[in-house]
């Protein structure tokens, strides 16, 4: 129905140029000039047809981002809502003793891994076999081998440390020995963390 509105439309205001301007269209030259809209106003209707899918798949993207942003804010609120344990560690999926002592918020030293075990063996009765979900004590760390790209600040703000980057002075101070310039660290030095 508005498709002929529209070609009803175009013909007549076509007519109407032609006797506004004191000229006279022929029939001939009429019809060309509505094939050449019919023409045109297809090629939009097509247009319009090809781009309303890619239109409808970004609502969906965009409808799909948005659960998944809600999802993630809930996530964080969760965690944010639990009590943090200092000196413990939560079992993950695919976790294990070296895993957990290399991690850089435990010792970043898979080595170490005794240390987690000794201090649990009232729940760990083989060392191979640790469960999701479970929660083992960390034992304090008195030393930190220094890794590529860490700094007094990072160690210092680092969980297992003291988890607050202010405080790099107290590990320069009880380290000059090893020290020269604080800003001058090098992978594989260790570092006694004053408790």
């Amino acid at each position: 129905m508005t498709k002929k509105i529209f070609v009803l439309l175009t013909l007549g205001l076509v007519l109407f140029a032609g006797v506004a301007y004191g000229a006279k269209i022929k029939k001939k030259d009429a019809e060309a000039q509505l094939e050449a809209c019919n023409t045109r106003n297809a090629a939009a209707e097509e247009g319009i047809g090809n781009i309303e899918p890619k239109v409808n798949g970004l609502k969906d993207e965009t409808a799909a981002l948005d659960a998944k942003i809600a999802e993630l804010e809930e996530r964080l609120a969760e965690l944010e809502a639990q009590p943090r344990y200092w000196g413990r560690y939560t079992v993950k999926s695919g976790d294990y003793l070296y895993k957990i002592a290399a991690d850089p918020i435990v010792y970043h030293d898979g080595s170490k891994w005794p240390l987690i075990y000794e201090a649990n063996n009232d729940i760990i009765a083989d060392p191979d076999l640790i469960y999701v979900g479970w929660v083992l004590f960390i034992p304090g760390l008195n030393d930190w081998k220094v890794i590529s790209g860490d700094c007094l600040w990072k160690i210092a703000n680092s969980i297992a440390v003291y988890g607050d980057a202010s405080r790099w002075p107290e590990i320069y101070e009880a380290n000059k020995d090893k020290v020269n310039d604080p800003d001058l660290i090098y992978p594989n030095q260790v570092f006694t963390i004053p408790r």
